[in-house]
């Protein structure tokens, strides 16, 4: 007796065999998607990035109340409790083990730059009480707790700089005409 392979189908994924799935993937950071920190979270355009992802884009933005998708450029205004409030792609939560496809409450401080769990209940699979309860999205990844003094971020005064493009384009430019003085003088000095 042959059994139907209907009945053994995940009850959240789609029945169709051509439907292609959702990418699990941010499509910035390329990290797969999960149930805390990289909840896939919907833009009003559609297009889905996870939690930390646009979280780095909202602290570094000047409209803290929307944020701008970076792939077509809409803008998504965010919901009044903040951005860990806007709607998850259900669809790829259904995509995800059965233990990811629940929500973790998440508190986003912009101010401070921390995604902060809320709290982690004492039944909640062993992963996910080792995964770290704060994330610091002013740092860029892997550099977390490099903070200065005054709990900035700490920079060099060059690399600051360098991120700027006019004072990048001056800096070469100033660096151009040094080596052209400086071959001209030489140049100069041999004919002698």
């Amino acid at each position: 007796m042959e059994s139907d392979p209907n009945s053994l189908r995940d009850p959240y994924k789609p029945v169709d065999d051509n439907v292609e799935p959702p990418d699990l993937e941010c499509a910035i950071c390329f990290c797969q998607f999960n149930n805390v920190f990289n909840t896939p979270k919907v833009l009003q355009c559609k297009h889905t990035f996870c939690l930390e992802c646009l979280a780095r884009m909202n602290v570094k933005s000047t409209q803290p109340d929307t944020i701008q998708c970076p792939l077509c450029r809409a803008y998504t205004l965010l919901p009044d409790l903040g951005l860990p409030k806007l709607a998850n792609d259900s669809t790829v939560l259904s995509y995800l083990p059965a233990a990811m496809q629940h929500v973790y409450s998440i508190r986003f401080n912009r101010n401070k730059g921390k995604l902060q769990v809320k709290r982690v209940p004492s039944s909640a699979p062993a992963l996910t009480q080792t995964v770290s309860q704060t994330l610091d999205v002013w740092n860029p990844a892997g550099l977390e707790g490099q903070r200065g003094r005054d709990g900035g971020r700490e920079r060099s005064l060059l690399m600051t700089v360098l991120r700027m493009p006019l004072c990048k384009a001056f800096i070469m430019s100033m660096v151009a005409i040094v080596t052209v003085i400086l071959t001209i003088v030489i140049i100069t000095t041999n004919r002698k």
